[in-house]
């Protein structure tokens, strides 16, 4: 039982990192090791006597998310069904695989009993073969995501007045912003992010900012309208190994709410 713990703690390990390189969510260490280790306890379903298709899903569902939970820092109900649904997707897509490998050539020391792989190897192979796996998968995200940079994401540090916010950013080609009387580079940011740097955000009741506020004419796909924003000191953003600096930037609100695993938005021409 202790090798099937450990066999399954490691590829719940590598799994739950997998997860996390395409969804971009904030963990630690500490809590994958955790995570991973509850999901080397839970194949030990596989004493159960055989079940039925309904019951393995709904089993796997669960623990799918418990250990979305445990791993990752809960930023919202979107954000955490997200992680679900991309590590059932990668759980998925790896019980496949085996299920495959398990038909087509029927490996000696290889058993599968309630959705449960088990291989019956030393661990060092088991570390090895699991290592290489994850590299792999890293190495191939790392090709597909140079082949589209409008999906890159970045950190930005906004800074006004003396404060300062922290943003997780996309650069989309749909943000084609530009301030046309100063050529300021311009960030569209969720409005719980701008109230948080500068409260109260209506120009008429907050004079302290007035000097600050800025009318951003845009086109949307219903047609011509405006932004909000403010004018700040400066900005930094972090991408690609790369710090750039954004001098007197605009922080503009977003009309509608951004994603839970991002909240704000560059034009991809700030990076080039």
């Amino acid at each position: 039982m202790d090798v099937l713990i450990f066999l399954n703690t490691l590829v719940d390990y590598f799994l739950l990192l997998a997860s996390c390189k395409i969804t971009g969510a904030k963990t630690t260490t500490a809590r994958t090791v955790l995570a991973a280790f509850i999901g080397g306890i839970s194949s030990t379903y596989i004493y159960l006597p055989q079940q039925k298709v309904i019951v393995e899903f709904l089993y796997k569902t669960a623990i799918a998310f418990l250990l979305t939970l445990v791993c990752y820092k809960f930023s919202g109900v979107k954000g955490y069904l997200k992680n679900v649904a991309v590590f059932l997707g990668v759980s998925c897509a790896y019980g496949g695989i085996m299920f495959a490998l398990w038909i087509i050539f029927k490996p000696y020391g290889m058993v599968i009993n309630n959705s449960v792989v088990y291989f019956n190897i030393s661990p060092l192979m088991l570390v090895i073969f699991s290592a290489v796996g994850y590299i792999v998968f890293t190495l191939s995200f790392k090709i597909f995501k140079k082949s589209s940079p409008d999906a890159l994401r970045c950190d930005i540090t906004v800074t006004a007045d003396g404060k300062e916010i922290k943003l997780r950013a996309i650069a989309d080609t749909g943000n084609s912003l530009e301030d046309i009387f100063s050529d300021s580079d311009i960030i569209i940011a969720d409005k719980s992010k701008v109230v948080s740097l500068f409260g109260n955000i209506d120009r008429l009741e907050n004079s302290q900012y007035a000097h600050l506020y800025r009318l951003l004419p845009c086109n949307t796909v219903s047609g011509d309208g405006s932004l909000e924003g403010f004018r700040c000191e400066r900005a930094y953003l972090q991408a690609n190994g790369k710090k750039i600096l954004l001098k007197k930037p605009i922080l503009a609100v977003s009309k509608a709410p951004l994603n839970d695993d991002y909240d704000a938005i560059i034009n991809p021409k700030i990076l080039r």
